[in-house]
């Protein structure tokens, strides 16, 4: 699991929390929700802009990983270094 999932699934967890606690609060009174409620969709948009930002890092990883592959194929690296002398 990436840094970026846990991140992710921490928020989540969060929400889920808040969420909880602002439908116990609804017993009481409606508006003693709101601020549950303001919580958790805060938490959800933070776990979604960090998955976001966490699959562009792996995208960005496999398309650097590909191009130095291609880059080996390229290259022949089965000669020997040449003397700087």
């Amino acid at each position: 699991m990436t840094p970026a999932e846990r991140t992710a699934r921490a928020c989540q967890t969060g929400a889920f929390l808040s969420a909880a606690s602002a439908g116990y609060s609804l017993t009481w009174h409606p508006w003693y929700a709101l601020p549950g409620l303001v919580g958790a969709g805060f938490l959800l948009w933070a776990a979604a802009s960090t998955q976001g930002a966490g699959d562009r890092r792996a995208d960005l990883h496999e398309r650097l990983h590909d191009a130095a592959a291609s880059d080996a194929a390229l290259l022949d690296t089965d000669q020997q270094p040449r003397s700087t002398a």
